[in-house]
């Protein structure tokens, strides 16, 4: 993409990185809010969740008993998470929940490796598997398996790389999909700009799996509902809402304190957290317009409607979020170019953004 901006439009952009570092390097955005030391936290509840369904008790009883004993929300009923990760964990343990997550950032490393073995040199995509890695380090915190957005990034970012990568072979994409939206529902921006390139392309049979992915996920949120409302009482709290509008700032310290750069310093921390964002404009093409719509799309979401004590949303944007940070020198390489009045670093010809209609693609397709 930065390879084809106009000369003048370069110099713009490069204006523009130039007052985001002068911003990274000088802001003193609000601080993020945690409980205090000792104080019951979201991984606590949860883990109390999965102690009481092990023991036998309904999920939907034990989270609206636990949740209403500690001053949690119950209103509206998404304040209770889907039931998934926790009654897993209930089944085979924390410890095994860790185990299948690292499971999961192995083959996240894999596919990103591999993904665009046709556009990256070997080198490249090298530092993709090494920044995937990283991005996925809270495999190694078994406790931070607890809260949902860390597995439900994990198998988003299998999806992602399978939509990059080989677009055409969707139906495996499907899978890794449908778990992180079963985990946590802040996976359905994915699927929908995945039924959204379907549909643009002329995917039908494509078009018609991501349909049904949401469809059933709409009948398991009616049933959802009506299993929390069943569990409460007049005196309930209701949530504060999800509208802080916290901007830029909200974003980068969303991915900050959910990553290994939480312990830089602040400056540092902002500076390295929007460094993935520059990266991911390197990409062009069908795969360069899906990326780029699928993280500013996600930066937007937690940008306007995370609160500063629901920053653990940025975990939804791990490990693949990291990415970013393999393709800083290729985007250096584009915008230097651009400032030449030359197209360096540009990714070779893939798949076009509007292909032939599905009844032309092989028929392997509908497997």
């Amino acid at each position: 993409m930065l390879a084809r901006l106009p000369r003048p439009f370069a110099i713009a952009f490069v204006v523009l990185i130039a007052a985001i570092a002068a911003w990274c390097a000088t802001a003193t955005p609000p601080p993020i809010k945690t409980a205090k030391k000792g104080g019951y936290t979201d991984v606590r509840l949860y883990r109390d969740i999965s102690a009481q369904v092990a023991q036998g008790v309904p999920y939907y009883q034990a989270a609206a008993q636990l949740q209403r004993e500690h001053r949690y929300p119950l209103k509206p009923a998404v304040t209770v998470r889907p039931g998934t990760l926790v009654i897993g964990a209930a089944w085979i343990g924390w410890g095994g929940i860790q185990k299948l997550c690292m499971a999961a950032l192995m083959v996240a490393v894999f596919v990103w490796a591999i993904c665009l073995e046709t556009s990256l040199h070997w080198v490249e995509r090298i530092g993709l598997g090494f920044a995937i890695g990283a991005g996925g380090g809270g495999v190694l915190r078994d406790v931070l398996m607890s809260l949902h957005e860390y597995p439900a990034g994990l198998f988003l970012g299998i999806a992602l790389a399978g939509q990059i990568g080989w677009p055409r072979k969707w139906w495996w994409v499907v899978l890794p999909a449908a778990i992180g939206l079963a985990v946590r529902e802040l996976v359905l921006p994915f699927i929908l700009l995945s039924l959204a390139f379907a549909l643009w392309e002329r995917r039908w049979r494509e078009a018609a799996a991501w349909s049904a992915l949401i469809a059933c996920f709409g009948v398991y949120l009616v049933w959802h509902i009506a299993q929390v409302e069943a569990v409460l009482r007049p005196g309930d709290i209701a949530s504060p809402g999800w509208h802080a509008m916290q901007g830029f700032s909200g974003f980068l310290k969303a991915v900050i304190f959910t990553s290994v750069l939480q312990g830089q310093k602040l400056p540092v921390a902002l500076t390295l957290a929007s460094l993935p964002l520059l990266g991911w404009l390197a990409m062009d093409g069908r795969r360069g317009a899906f990326a780029i719509l699928m993280v500013v799309g996600y930066a937007v979401m937690i940008a306007a409607f995370s609160r500063p004590d629901t920053f653990y949303w940025g975990a939804i944007m791990l490990p693949w979020y990291f990415a970013g940070f393999a393709l800083v020198p290729r985007a250096l390489v584009q915008i230097y170019g651009a400032l030449r009045g030359q197209r360096l670093g540009v990714m070779p010809p893939e798949t076009p953004l509007l292909p032939a209609p599905e009844a032309d693609t092989p028929k392997t397709a509908a497997c």
